[in-house]
Parts: C-alpha cells; sequence; structure tokens
C-alpha cells in the first residue's frame, strides 16, 4: 500500500498511523429520524470522485468531530482508512457507497440500546441520538414527560437505563380546597411537589407510592401542642380476707384517700380540630393513700346468705348470728328497724331520733364510731348493743314495740 493510504489524526499530524486494512463494503442503513437530510443538505461538501493523495475528512462520531486525512474515493474507503467499525444499529451519512471529495463532512451515529420502563411498562429500544434529550425527541415523548435521569446525560456504549412517566390528572383535597392538577411524578411526593403543595412534618397523606390517571389523594394537616393540669389519683382499695366475718361481709377498717398529680398531653389537631391527646408525662403531686376493706371468709348461716350482701341487712344479719341468735331474732330485728328508720342511716325524727336504730339523742351512737351519721355497721352495733341490754332480744323489743309503740 503507498503512502497516500495513511492517515493521521489532526491531533497529532507527526505520527504515523497504523496500515490501513482492506476496504469493506458497510451496509447502507435508512436514517429514521432525517439524518440523511440533515447531513446532505449541508454537511458534505462534495460528491465528485477525488483521485488525489492529501485528502482531509471530518469524521462526526456522535457529535464529536476528528479531522482524518486518507485516500479514498467514497465514505467507505474513509471509514476503513480511520478503522471505524460500523455496528447493526448504528447510521452512516452520506451511504458509505457515496463518492466524496476532500473537505466532506461523514456523520456516524452510533447506536444506543435504552431499557425503558414507560408508566410501568418496560421494553428495549434502540435509538441514534447523542444525548437523552434527542432520544427522548426522537422516540416521540414530550418535555412534559418525567424522566428517571437528566436529559443532558451523554449516551455511552453500554445500555442506558431510563423511566419515562407521562402526565396524569390528580386531585388533591388540602386546605379545604380540591386543587386538580396534572403530574408526571412516579411517586405521590413528587406529584405534591409538582403541585406546588408544602407538607408540614407532621401532615398526613391519605397514599403514597406510585400514582395513577384520576387518583385523589387526601392531605390532613397536623399540629401538635402540650397542655398540663393536675388531677386527682383515685386510690387503690386492699382487700383483706377476715375469717371472723361472714362471707359478703365487708368492713372499711381504713378510708382511703386521693392523691393528685401533674399530667402532660400531646394535643392533637387535624385540619384545625382537636383530634385527640396523648399522656406525654405523668409527675405524682400527691401520693393516694390505699383503702383497707376486710372481706368476710366465715360460712354464714343460711338466713345471712339469703340476705343481699352489702345491704345494712346483711351487715345486721351477719352480727345477729355473732350474737348466737337465730333467724327468728333476725326477722324481729327487720320488723322493728323497719318500722323505726327503713334501715337508713339518715333516718331522722323531730324527736332527736337518729339512724337505723333511732337512737335518742343519736350522738349517743359516738361511743361506737366517729361515723355514727353515716356507718350502717357502727349504727348497727350501737343498736344491737341496746336491744341486749335494754330487752335482752330483738323479739322482746319488737314486742315492746307493738305494744307502747316505742321501744
Amino acid at each position: 500500500m503507498t503512502s497516500s493510504h495513511r492517515l493521521a489524526l489532526v491531533d497529532n499530524p507527526a505520527e504515523p498511523s497504523a496500515p490501513m486494512p482492506a476496504r469493506r463494503r458497510l451496509p447502507a442503513r435508512a436514517c429514521r429520524f432525517g439524518l440523511y437530510g440533515l447531513v446532505l443538505a449541508g454537511l458534505v461538501g462534495g460528491t465528485a470522485a477525488w483521485v488525489s493523495n492529501g485528502k482531509s475528512f471530518t469524521l462526526r462520531i456522535d457529535g464529536r468531530d476528528q479531522t482524518v486525512h486518507a485516500s479514498a474515493a467514497d465514505v467507505g474507503g474513509v471509514l476503513s482508512a480511520a478503522h471505524i467499525a460500523i455496528g447493526q444499529h448504528d447510521l452512516v451519512a452520506p451511504d458509505p457507497a457515496t463518492a466524496v471529495a476532500s473537505g466532506a463532512t461523514i456523520v456516524v451515529r452510533r447506536g444506543h440500546l435504552l431499557h425503558l420502563t414507560v408508566n410501568g411498562a418496560s421494553r428495549d429500544v434502540w435509538v441514534n441520538a447523542d444525548s437523552v434529550s434527542e432520544a427522548l425527541g426522537q422516540l416521540g415523548f414530550s418535555g412534559d414527560d418525567y424522566v428517571s435521569v437528566s436529559r443532558a446525560q451523554r449516551l455511552t456504549s453500554s445500555v442506558t437505563d431510563l423511566a419515562i412517566d407521562s402526565p396524569k390528572k390528580l386531585t388533591f383535597l388540602v386546605d379545604g380546597k380540591r386543587i386538580t392538577t396534572m403530574s408526571a411524578g412516579p411517586t405521590v411526593y413528587a406529584a405534591i411537589d409538582d403541585a406546588g403543595i408544602s407538607l408540614g412534618p407532621n401532615d398526613r397523606v391519605s397514599s403514597t407510592g406510585t400514582v395513577h390517571d384520576g387518583q385523589v389523594i387526601r392531605i390532613k394537616r397536623v399540629a401538635y401542642t402540650h397542655s398540663t393540669k393536675t388531677q386527682t389519683v383515685p386510690f387503690p382499695t386492699v382487700k383483706r380476707p377476715d375469717p371472723a366475718s361472714y362471707v359478703g361481709t365487708d368492713t372499711v377498717v381504713r378510708a382511703g384517700k386521693d392523691g393528685t398529680a401533674r399530667v402532660t398531653y400531646q394535643l392533637i389537631f387535624i385540619d384545625g380540630k382537636y383530634a385527640g391527646r396523648v399522656v406525654l408525662k405523668t409527675v405524682n403531686t400527691a401520693a393516694a393513700v390505699p383503702q383497707i376493706t376486710q372481706v368476710g371468709t366465715r360460712k354464714a348461716p343460711d338466713f345471712v346468705t339469703s340476705v343481699p350482701a352489702g345491704s345494712a341487712q346483711r351487715i345486721a344479719a351477719g352480727m345477729v348470728a355473732d350474737r348466737g341468735w337465730g333467724s327468728d331474732q333476725f326477722g324481729c330485728l327487720v320488723s322493728l328497724w323497719t318500722k323505726e328508720s327503713g334501715w337508713r342511716t339518715d333516718a331522722a325524727n323531730p324527736s332527736g331520733a337518729y339512724g337505723i336504730p333511732q337512737a335518742l339523742p343519736g350522738s349517743k351512737m359516738a361511743s361506737v364510731g366517729a361515723d355514727w351519721q353515716s356507718s350502717a355497721a357502727t349504727q348497727i352495733t350501737w343498736g344491737l348493743g341496746y336491744i341486749s341490754g335494754v330487752y335482752g332480744t330483738p323479739c322482746a323489743a319488737w314486742a315492746h314495740s307493738q305494744a307502747t309503740n316505742w321501744y
């Protein structure tokens, strides 16, 4: 091969280049995106054969120019001299068989494989573009579509992953308004940004993830405040078994006392309306005093258990049984105090008689307990003591009451 078939890059004109391989014809390929028209209209300086040595050509490969010197009559010869291999998906303009003169520009568009995911559906396509933006234009996507990478990114020989989402109609319900917008954002939060809606750190969004056309998204404005209050802490009750008392007889031996505490709440407001609260902190300021109650565990006679537990008569029945009196005496006692007070602890007579046994005056019962004005157990204890001391038994007291209308 003669020296006229050698080539050199303009950047290193003194450096000898490798011998030119044997010329091969490259397959012609149709240009889908107007490449031939562009090149033939203004980039190619001429198509006439030129046979002298020292020809200079501009090779524009994926938008980047380099100058080569070669003795070649057509485009294919120039590419062979420049060691440019053409792949199955590459485009060349003019066609490799076209004759070219010195000064001509030859354009090569490499084929680039894109792995596209369009609105969730994936496919592979080949494009002859220099950048993502140009590729999108070739594929017919508009500037409103969302693209997962920069549109200015240049395409390389490797596969480019590209996610594209077309605009979707979305409706936002927020701040008492209904906002309808078009967004190509692939996620709900991206669509919120596109709609120009600002989210607070505590705001709640009805749905997240990807968006779909026609979706309605509710945004709730959430705000928090704090409130501290002093509250009552109810006293607990401690129950202790009392084998000396009958089952169903509960006796309070120490009254309980409520405590107090400072409670700090977090108040929750949704769209400006109070929605609830949660306790953040509790500080006890006064401890509650437990109430101590003795619970009877002794099996009672039938006439005792037949009386409703917790009632004044049940207390009286247990005390009657403790004195060794039977059901007959309890029956007389029920009749006597039903007549006198109706078994009410606050029954008062103008004469000064008071309580279940109608003690006269009522303050006599203080000898049994300071709670004589309200405690059924205290009043019954005093009343049974009075009956035993004066009449001996409840039936004797009842007989006297029937005869004289008092006892």
